[in-house]
């Protein structure tokens, strides 16, 4: 299954940056399971196309964020990743790989590329144990220093890291996505039966995290839905099926109108609504990174205990707005918290501020 697309001959650079006897024939890139982990890894993935333009590159992905690869031009072929680590290590044994960029903080993975044979295995210096992350890099050929949690630099631009850690340059680091004629005309329609008038700004709403440590009290954004509608926005709340009632709810308690999407477009449908939304009002989640990808103009980021330059929306042409609780304990990443102010102490009004300064001319 071939997904080459033609390359701008300015784009690339004259020869592979590659201190190696042989360069990479057939290169496999392990992500993160998570959508917005899998859009991060767009730039390493391009940039590896810029090097090796004959290579095979494949994507070892979820069955949930595949989706967003399958029509990347950088790619040979999007694999959906087994359940079972049997499974894992027979298909990567069988596909020959000589060369994986594991993004993952994974010793586990980080194994079974060793025992796949694999050659060149580049990873993070920091993996996960059964006891919690340590700082080992077993299993890889070549390690890059993962990002300390006060890090100021963009998720995306750290992983641009492991192609120095192989004696490669970097050229660019911008999010890119893709989505089909098709799915552009089914958000046509959406918004057309919504009774959406052409020009009518758009605001999205995505106030859903698959992380419990993301989740914001949903009535928290009551006020910010009553601003933007005041303001003459046309409000659509994204999500998955789970999160339909509760956005019902919220509509009812706010007493605005907010056309209500959750479960009702695919991954690459929402891209594509995405791309003609004015202003993204969302919690630390993979609509940060897609409204990034796609152009958003205008991003309110509410976050909980995570770095919101690390995690915020990647693109200098975005109006970032992130709204956070200022405390010494974060940011963390912190599976099991005594207290959680970080989330329970945040207030809709600090979010409607942030929506009336993005709202402001």
């Amino acid at each position: 299954m071939s997904r080459i697309g033609p390359l701008s001959l300015s784009a690339q650079p004259s020869q592979p940056h590659l201190s190696l006897a042989r360069s990479p024939q057939k290169i496999l890139i392990i992500p993160l399971r998570y959508i917005g982990d899998t859009i991060l890894t767009v730039p390493l993935i391009r940039n590896l196309r810029y090097q090796f333009p004959n290579a095979q590159i494949d994507v070892l992905a979820s069955r949930v964020s595949a989706p967003l690869l399958e029509l990347c031009p950088y790619l040979n072929q999007v694999l959906i990743e087994p359940k079972s680590s049997a499974a894992r290590l027979k298909l990567l044994q069988q596909n020959g790989y000589d060369t994986v960029f594991l993004l993952r903080k994974s010793i586990s993975m980080a194994m079974l590329c060793q025992l796949a044979g694999i050659p060149h295995r580049i990873g993070y210096d920091k993996q996960r144990f059964p006891w919690g992350y340590q700082r080992w890099g077993w299993c890889l050929s070549h390690q890059a220093k993962y990002p300390s949690l006060r890090t100021t630099v963009p998720q995306a631009v750290s992983h641009l890291s492991l192609l120095q850690a192989f004696g490669l340059p970097s050229q660019d680091n911008h999010l890119e996505l893709w989505n089909t004629p098709e799915e552009d005309q089914r958000i046509t329609t959406i918004l057309a039966e919504n009774g959406i008038q052409a020009g009518q700004p758009l605001a999205v709403l995505h106030a859903a995290s698959a992380s419990h440590g993301k989740q914001i009290d949903l009535d928290k954004f009551s006020v910010s839905l009553q601003a933007l509608h005041n303001a003459g926005y046309a409000i659509l709340a994204t999500g998955t099926a789970q999160d339909e009632a509760g956005y019902n709810a919220l509509a009812k308690a706010s007493n605005t109108p907010v056309i209500n999407l959750a479960g009702k477009t695919s991954l690459r449908e929402t891209v594509a609504l995405y791309r003609r939304t004015q202003l993204l009002l969302t919690v630390d989640s993979s609509p940060i990174h897609i409204g990034a990808a796609t152009g958003v103009p205008q991003i309110v980021g509410v976050f909980g205990p995570t770095n919101a330059l690390q995690w915020g929306p990647h693109n200098p042409a975005a109006h970032f707005h992130p709204v956070f609780m200022e405390l010494p304990c974060r940011p963390c990443y912190a599976k099991v918290c005594a207290h959680n102010q970080c989330r329970t102490l945040l207030t809709a009004e600090q979010i409607k501020k942030a929506v009336q300064q993005s709202l402001a001319p």
